[in-house]
């Protein structure tokens, strides 16, 4: 007998369950903001609190990678990436694979470039630092679309492409080859249009050139969301810049130029780390090669110091 009870009563519960299960489903529906049907972050209205988007990422083609986990830290720490730049310098393999090191030591999230040369030095010598610690960081091509092919062959992580029919034709081939995707996205529109086919895990947003509220509003949640500021600003206004950016929902930061083949580029990386992940500043003897080569500073170098 009491087995029998113990029997009807897990079936009673059983169906209780699967009726809740299915009122969740049904109560669950997307808010849409006023200017179109793109979705803010938290405006999926579910019994989970600032749940994810479920419906955008159950329809993904891709598998999260060594970029996305590197852009979009669990700690809700923002991830630095650096830029780095050659036309002002010319760095040799040495010395290229030198800074690639010495920016993993300072722990940026990510190095990007679109030099052909740099790419395959910070690649090489990231790859045989696996084991190390800190480990290897991501490399991200961000240069023309026509050199993608090259940038894969050099063995990048990433590549940054714009929004038009062609790179969408050529996203599967480069999933298929473990290569990450970020789309730069220009308004609200594309990042629809990236959603929609499925590679959208990731989006570089140029916060100077484009009005970037209503594109960061339409990138759906739990997305890499990377925005970009311009480096060496005089007062650290890049610093305040990354801040406001990261409480508006982007999970990565580019600086711009940050690194150009100069003896502050370490210097400056490891204070835009150390700003923005541990609070701290720094004073140093600026000499402003950096500075008035990156064109924050006009064209002549200064001297001083300077708060960083």
């Amino acid at each position: 007998m009491n087995s029998r009870i113990r029997a009807t009563a897990s079936f009673l519960i059983g169906i209780m369950l699967q009726g809740l299960g299915n009122a969740f489903v049904r109560n669950a529906k997307l808010t849409p903001i006023a200017s179109g049907p793109f979705l803010k972050r938290n405006h999926l209205e579910t019994n989970v609190v600032n749940g994810p988007n479920f419906s955008t990422f159950m329809n993904m083609k891709t598998a999260s990678g060594p970029m996305e986990a590197a852009l979009k830290k669990p700690s809700k720490t923002i991830a630095v990436c650096l830029e780095f730049v050659s036309d002002l310098a010319e760095l040799n393999a040495i010395d290229l694979a030198t800074l690639s090191m010495q920016l993993r030591k300072v722990k940026a999230a990510a190095l990007w470039t679109a030099d052909m040369q740099a790419l395959r030095e910070f690649s090489n010598e990231q790859e045989q630092a696996k084991g190390n610690f800190p480990g290897p960081c991501p490399i991200i091509f961000n240069g023309d679309d026509s050199k993608v092919s090259e940038a894969v062959s050099a063995g990048v992580t990433a590549v940054v492409l714009l929004v038009s029919d062609e790179n969408m034709q050529k996203a599967e081939e480069l999933t298929s080859r473990d290569v990450e995707l970020i789309w730069h996205v220009s308004n609200p529109e594309e990042v629809t249009k990236i959603v929609d086919s499925g590679f959208g895990r990731a989006f570089l947003v140029d916060v100077v050139e484009n009005d970037s509220d209503e594109i960061i509003g339409a990138i759906p949640k739990g997305s890499v969301i990377v925005a970009t500021v311009s480096a060496m600003q005089e007062g650290d206004a890049e610093v305040d810049q990354a801040k406001f950016l990261k409480s508006v929902g982007c999970t990565a930061i580019l600086f711009k130029r940050a690194c150009v083949g100069d003896s502050e580029d370490v210097e400056y990386a490891s204070f835009v780390v150390d700003a923005l992940t541990r609070k701290k500043s720094s004073e140093f003897n600026m000499t402003g090669l950096t500075g008035s080569a990156n064109g924050h500073f006009g064209g002549v170098a200064t001297f001083g110091t300077s708060k960083w």
